[in-house]
């Protein structure tokens, strides 16, 4: 099979990645636990994680179900006709931005409701009822013609409304909209995907949400959805359907899906023409090595006057690259964006390339725009030692996250106090918060205060100086995400063996499930689930999102506190400016500090780099358009309307 870019510069690209995260640990001095997963190869792609990130928001089983088992994703190309070669570089947008290093895992799978199905791919095609920007300022000046303040942009549909208590939504859709078969898009296909998962629940992504919100669905019109729910909910629109980073999900053709085995359905056969959907983009090529989508000219949007096709005629996707490697593609104009590059890594490209750009302008510290990822220190809350809040405490107490920002970030990060990031929206409920830090401070490192809780626990330090009780070490195996932390999760370990902990990381490429399981009693991860209000990001940690070690849990801590649990009930059929959200909010965030579920970190940053050599347009500080990710689906459709062709 062709592609713009050679197996060879491909096969490259992936030399030193063991070499790269070795020298990462060693440098901290902290001992990697034995089960660690092997990186790539120097000779042949490696499979890698199944997900890097998976959005908090997006629940994934309901409480105490049993996994269910995905089809597992072939190693052989998908069947498809030969892809034409005659497709210029110029006229091509390559991206490294996948969750997986070396290979695809979900080469043979393009079903967005299922487990194995990565977030890169599929987001090329579907497209949302709405986008969302948490980035929006006054400065934006793209998408021209649509009404997106305050940062909703409508898409599949024109506007949405609730009823007065906010416990009925309609959906009004856009007119012209067709399915890339040709097949228009209707009312029938939103109610058929909600009641598709309800149905579906907990096997399929999102349908445990679906069986607890949605009451009923009907469509009045072929144009207009109804969707009433068990009980208010004013987030509802926001939450599954506008996308931002990776929340919301998308509306399936009811024709092809109807009659499909759903917990088994891939969703892909390219002699078929599947997957059908209502994008501009046609997958053509599906393998362990790339994907590659190719322009549909025919797309609704350009028939009805909606928007241009975009200016690429073909988009190619490969597997995400170590830093070293994506600095050389870039600099040899392989690929015209990467998954975002450590701070320590930009310097260097910057030297060597002056065609790269970042979302600050100028190219200066901190690069990136701040994420509304937090990255979170996460527990097993049902799982002894992790139970006690002292012992919380303890392992806070012994973090110095100000370290963190001054080694990793080179004093360009920040630390973070709480559960969210502090994007514009989210600010106002921070600052009426902040007596709650001082009551119950976060960042506050004493180790001290570590020793005087784990004594008080029953802990004593042996002869080399870890905490034990009864002739066993405290048990501290810290699991990362694979693809990221390798920075930051050492530095936290070797602080925490500083204060006594016997502690190790490893970066197993089942991450997900082992979270999902609780099998993991320490974990690092992003808490990516920010809206519009701090009600998203506090309700993952709602007792229903709890459910015993071994079995799957749509959310990782297992926390279970009922007080927490009405406060968060209550912020759910409340909008964000009425004073009882407020309260409500106050009164969750004094438990959630109290007791700690979660550890708050530092901020994450979107460090995207930009290849200026063949296409401009990207979003930067100036022109806030879109988040700079292109593996987020919130991001991807938006980057790739907007961006034009480089002039000479």
């Amino acid at each position: 099979m062709s592609s713009p870019i050679s197996r060879r510069v491909f096969l490259t690209t992936w030399s030193g990645a063991l070499i790269a995260i070795a020298a990462a640990c060693q440098s901290q001095e902290v001992p990697v636990a034995p089960a660690s997963t092997a990186a790539p190869a120097a000779a042949a792609p490696t499979a890698g994680p199944t997900s890097t990130s998976a959005p908090a928001a997006a629940a994934t089983a309901a409480p105490a179900a049993a996994p269910t088992s995905a089809p597992a994703p072939a190693a052989a190309p998908t069947s498809a006709p030969a892809v034409s070669t005659n497709v210029a570089r110029t006229d091509t947008l390559i991206m490294t931005v996948s969750d997986t290093f070396g290979q695809f895992q979900d080469a043979t799978l393009a079903n967005p409701f299922l487990r194995a199905t990565q977030r890169t791919g599929w987001h090329f095609m579907f497209e949302p009822l709405f986008f969302w920007n948490p980035y929006w300022t006054s400065a934006v000046t793209w998408p021209a013609g649509l009404p997106n303040e305050p940062a909703r942009i409508p898409w599949l549909a024109e506007n949405a409304t609730y009823n007065a208590d906010s416990s009925q939504l309609t959906i009004k859709l856009r007119q012209g909209v067709t399915w890339s078969d040709g097949q228009p898009f209707t009312a029938q296909d939103v109610l058929f995907t909600l009641n598709m998962l309800k149905a579906n629940s907990p096997d399929l992504l999102f349908a445990f949400d679906m069986l607890t919100w949605v009451k009923d669905v009907t469509a009045p019109d072929d144009l207009t959805a109804q969707i009433t729910l068990n009980q208010p909910n004013p987030q509802f629109l926001g939450r599954y359907f506008s996308w931002f980073q990776d929340v919301g999900f998308p509306i399936v053709p009811q024709h092809i899906f109807q009659g499909q085995d759903q917990k088994t359905f891939t969703n892909l056969d390219l002699d078929k023409g599947w997957p059908v959907t209502t994008g501009p983009w046609k997958m053509v090529s599906s393998t362990p090595d790339q994907k590659i989508f190719a322009r549909r000219d025919d797309w609704w949007g350009a028939k009805t006057g909606f928007r241009d096709v975009p200016k690429m005629k073909r988009v190619v996707v490969l597997p995400r690259m170590e830093d070293a490697k994506k600095v050389e593609v870039l600099v040899n104009n392989d690929v015209d964006t990467t998954h975002d590059l450590f701070p320590a890594n930009i310097p260097a490209l910057l030297q060597r390339d002056n065609k790269v750009m970042f979302w600050v302008d100028g190219n200066t510290q901190p690069y990136g725009s701040v994420s509304p990822s937090t990255i979170m220190i996460g527990f097993n809350n049902s799982k002894a030692p992790y139970d006690d809040v002292d012992i919380r405490r303890a392992i806070n107490s012994a973090l110095d996250r100000k370290q963190v920002s001054d080694v990793v970030y080179k004093g360009s990060g920040q630390v973070s106090v709480w559960p969210f990031a502090l994007l514009p929206n989210l600010t106002p409920f921070a600052d009426a918060a902040a007596d709650l830090q001082t009551k119950y401070p976060v960042d506050a490192p004493d180790l001290d205060k570590t020793s005087q809780l784990m004594q008080s626990k029953g802990w004593q330090k042996d002869s080399e100086g870890f905490w034990s009780k009864d002739g066993q070490r405290f048990p501290m195996v810290v699991l990362l995400s694979p693809g990221f932390f390798q920075d930051i999760g050492p530095i936290f370990v070797s602080q925490w063996r500083k204060a006594g902990f016997d502690a190790s990381f490893k970066s197993p490429t089942d991450f997900n499930t082992l979270t999902a399981q609780g099998n993991a009693d320490v974990f690092i991860r992003f808490d990516n689930a920010i809206y519009q209000d701090p009600w998203v990001e506090l309700e993952q940690y709602h007792s229903r999102y709890s459910a015993p070690t071994g079995q799957d849990a749509a959310q990782p801590y297992r926390w279970s506190n009922p007080d927490f649990d009405k406060y968060v009930d209550t912020m759910s059929q409340l909008q964000p400016n009425d004073p009882a959200f407020m309260t409500a909010f106050l009164g969750a965030m004094e438990i959630w500090l109290r007791e700690l579920p979660a550890l708050p970190t530092v901020k994450w940053y979107l460090r995207v780099p930009f290849n200026l050599t063949y296409w401009q347009g990207w979003p930067n500080e100036k022109n806030p358009y879109v988040c700079g990710g292109g593996w987020h689906r919130g991001a991807a459709g938006l980057l790739l309307h907007a961006v034009t062709p480089s002039t000479a």
